[in-house]
């Protein structure tokens, strides 16, 4: 796939920012996307990337940084 150019990433950003978005759909964002990612495919990609992580991953994160941050501590006493 080619990567696309300054200007037709600017063009795409332009119309996406004119789109009319009815207050429905932000209910459900994960359907808007689905619906309406063949008219901004550049726009989709980064947003499918930040959607698609998982939430129960937050929990682990933050545990396993708790854990991290205990045994720093351990080694400087």
């Amino acid at each position: 796939m080619n990567e696309p150019t300054k200007e037709v990433v600017n063009k795409e950003l332009l119309m996406f920012r004119r789109f009319q978005v009815h207050v429905k759909d932000i209910k459900c964002p994960l359907k808007w996307w689905a619906k309406h990612e063949s008219l901004f495919p550049i726009v989709a990609f980064p947003t499918h990337q930040n959607f698609g992580i998982v939430g129960s991953q937050i929990e682990i994160e933050r545990k396993f940084s708790l854990v991290v941050f205990t045994n720093l501590k351990r080694c400087r006493l």
